[in-house]
């Protein structure tokens, strides 16, 4: 049947009903034209041809339509008139114009049983089909519109499924997260604080060197850092709906690029910095995401090219801040120290996102160049405009 259910859902149903409702209409009229209380048969069809055309907007003006379908019954004699009006109405549950409908057939079929019987060879077998004609609309209206609202209460019931199966698969993502969490704290966090605790004990050994000493502060400084960003990473993994989530940590300005700085000079590496910024600094989204270009430059030149110089520019224009990490090759029998390879990944997004570029290419004679480039103020102003 599904070419029922397509037809059912074209827009050419109305048309349809209308000529498969409008050809037996038209024959009764013209077979029987002394059948109802008007006998000619130029007034039966025009009355017939006007309920079928009807037919196609019966939906919209249904009381109309009824009031000729019941002229129909009254001018023809025959209660197929009011068929489809009935079924209409009771599809659209207005009962009380059924009612009338259904009232009005039966009565004129009861208070004349003359026109109705007057072509047939049974009175009582006219009067049981007349009602068959009648109450026949009356069932199957019901039952479309029974089946209408269970197809209703089917799209319900997926919608509420669908939203169940939203709220499991949110829920084991949020486990997955939690177990993400618990692992981090838990294989991480604590070898940062043994790390930690092992560079304190040494920094305070009285047979220890003052370089070593000031080697593991250096590193007790950078695990406690390190533990403060995890902390507030857990935080905010922990958080289920984000709305709920607590502030963001605090942004980085530009001078807070010399105590790193100063820290990895401590460390050995030798680093030269050349900033040119203007009168007008950048926006601090500008400041802080210039920060951690920085710092994950120096961190890649650190596991990677350990030893070798480093130089550091932010450069600022009218329209955009240019960062640039450019490290040197690292000298002959370094070890690398490994990574997890997302970290220019996750700053790539974050630049494209704030509408910079970031560019990472080998520098020459084997080193490695960091270089994005950031809008400025005047791009921020006019994006404002």
């Amino acid at each position: 049947m599904k070419w029922y259910t397509a037809l059912c859902e074209s827009r050419w149903k109305n048309t349809v009903l209308a000529v498969v409702y409008g050809i037996p209409l038209i024959e009764i009229a013209l077979a029987l034209p002394d059948a109802g209380l008007v006998p000619d048969r130029t007034v039966g069809l025009l009355v017939s041809v006007a309920i079928a055309v009807g037919t196609v907007w019966r939906e919209r003006v249904l009381l109309p339509y009824s009031a000729v379908s019941v002229a129909g019954v009254v001018i023809t004699g025959h209660l197929l008139s009011t068929t489809v009006a009935c079924y209409t109405a009771v599809r659209q549950g207005r009962h009380v114009l059924a009612a009338i409908l259904v009232l009005v057939s039966l009565v004129f079929a009861l208070a004349t049983p003359e026109v109705l019987t007057g072509h047939a060879p049974h009175a009582e077998a006219t009067l049981s089909g007349a009602a068959v004609i009648v109450l026949v609309p009356v069932l199957l209206g019901h039952l479309a519109k029974v089946n209408k609202k269970m197809a209703e209460l089917t799209v319900e019931q997926r919608a509420r499924e669908a939203l169940l199966q939203e709220g499991r698969l949110r829920e084991a993502a949020l486990q997955q997260r939690e177990r993400l969490v618990r692992d981090i704290h838990n294989g991480v966090g604590r070898q940062i604080t043994l790390m930690v605790l092992q560079a304190g004990a040494i920094a305070v050994r009285k047979d220890a060197s003052e370089p070593v000493k000031e080697r593991c502060r250096l590193i007790s400084e950078a695990g406690r850092d390190a533990v403060d960003a995890l902390r507030e990473i857990v935080t905010l993994a922990k958080t289920p709906d984000p709305a709920d989530a607590p502030p963001a940590g605090r942004r980085y300005v530009l001078t807070d690029l010399a105590p790193v700085i100063g820290r990895y000079r401590s460390g050995g590496h030798r680093i030269t910095v050349n900033v040119r910024i203007s009168p007008s600094p950048p926006d601090p989204a500008t400041q802080d995401l210039a920060y951690r270009i920085v710092t994950e430059g120096l961190s890649n030149a650190a596991r990677h090219a350990r030893g070798a110089a480093v130089d550091v520019r932010i450069d600022q224009t009218h329209t955009e801040v240019t960062v640039t990490v450019r490290n040197e090759a690292p000298p002959p029998g370094g070890d690398p120290l490994p990574g997890t390879g997302n970290g220019l990944v996750w700053l790539r997004d974050e630049v494209r996102s704030a509408g910079g570029t970031l560019h990472t290419a080998p520098g020459r004679g084997g080193g490695f160049v960091l270089r994005a480039r950031l809008p400025g103020p005047a791009s921020r102003t006019e994006e404002t405009a």
